[in-house]
């Protein structure tokens, strides 16, 4: 079901969806206003070579073609209340957990947990970055005693744009990686039972060595962080994000398909046996880079609406249910990277 109401006030638009895959139910948030790639080249942004910015440079380099950029009086909270109604599942939920990049001053889990006026008996924060969904997803994994069997409401909830550099204010001087047309708000809320719904077969965790750690920082007040929760840590000492975009993808492009690879081989699995696999929607260039690395794998692409940090992953599992590329019992593998330097991969079997 796709609701579109045409106006919460007179500039702030939404799109809600709901979609359902056996007992799963998915919602997803989307807000406020589109920015597409025409009107960042109406913006006359110059490279520093002197170049200017064109809507078809942007989709080949990134391969986003528009962003969803929140209401300045919207957080990351609001987003992933949203989305959370937006699965019309709420009844009887045992755990919450949530995942978003930038911390509230409140726990997230416990405020969602509020506003919709249900009471689990767990919740928990993860701050992880692009890594936050499928880390969540292995959290549960590691207390499968607290878990298993309960119907979990999982919200990743991320909002950006406050935190880029303004490409129409010299931003691309201070970041040229141009973050700004890359990411995207939005939230994307999943309920399921947890070990029958959506099981994770198999995970790894790594924290990749120190040395890279200074290759994406975001402004992140730790102090923010409030309990319960679990954290990832991310270099913070900026005061809008940063990110040396060329090194990231060196180093990534090569290192995600080795930890995807090993996990496959560790979990007793052949290649044979995943049907699909969906990494962090980083760019289009990086998930090229990974399936060419994967050959023998689906590798599935969702990056035209730009980047969702850590939920990117469960909007592209949304995309690939309703286009039909996923059916019951298939084994899905989950990739998320990025910022800490950190990843997080999981095979899951969707029933």
């Amino acid at each position: 079901m796709l609701e579109r109401p045409s106006q919460l006030n007179s500039s702030q638009r939404f799109e809600l969806e709901q979609v359902r895959f056996n007992s799963i139910s998915f919602g997803i948030y989307l807000p406020t206003r589109i920015i597409t790639n025409e009107e960042i080249e109406k913006w006359m942004v110059q490279t520093p070579n002197g170049r200017l910015i064109t809507a078809d440079e942007i989709k080949k380099r990134i391969g986003v073609e528009r962003r969803y950029q929140a209401n300045p009086s919207q957080s990351a909270l609001d987003l992933g209340i949203q989305a959370s109604v937006a699965t019309q599942n709420l009844e009887e939920i045992e755990a919450v957990i949530t995942s978003t990049s930038y911390p509230l001053g409140v726990n997230v889990s416990a405020e969602i947990s509020i506003s919709l006026q249900i009471k689990p008996d767990k919740k928990m924060d993860i701050h992880a970055a692009c890594s936050g969904f499928v880390r969540g997803l292995t959290y549960m994994k590691e207390n499968e005693s607290e878990f298993n069997g309960k119907k979990v409401l999982f919200v990743a909830t991320e909002l950006y744009s406050h935190t880029l550099e303004d490409l129409r204010d010299d931003g691309i001087k201070r970041d040229p990686s141009m973050a700004q047309t890359i990411f995207s708000d939005g939230a994307v809320a999943i309920v399921f039972r947890f070990g029958q719904d959506l099981k994770v077969l198999a995970y790894k965790n790594e924290k990749i060595p120190e040395e890279y750690d200074h290759l994406i920082q975001m402004p992140i007040d730790r102090n923010l962080m409030t309990e319960p929760y679990i954290e990832e840590p991310v270099p913070s000492e900026c005061s809008t994000f940063q990110q040396n975009g060329p090194k990231v993808y060196e180093e990534m492009r090569t290192r995600i398909p080795d930890l995807n690879k090993n996990l496959i081989e560790e979990s007793g699995l052949e290649p044979s046996d995943i049907k699909l696999v969906i990494p962090h929607q980083a760019s289009g260039r990086m998930i090229d880079a990974i399936a060419s690395r994967m050959p023998e794998y689906k590798i599935y692409k969702d990056i035209r609406d730009g980047n969702f940090s850590s939920a990117s992953i469960p909007k592209a599992m949304i995309r690939a249910i309703k286009e039909g590329q996923i059916e019951t019992g298939d084994k899905i593998l989950l990739s998320g990277f990025g910022a800490g330097m950190y990843a997080s991969s999981a095979i899951v079997e969707l029933g």
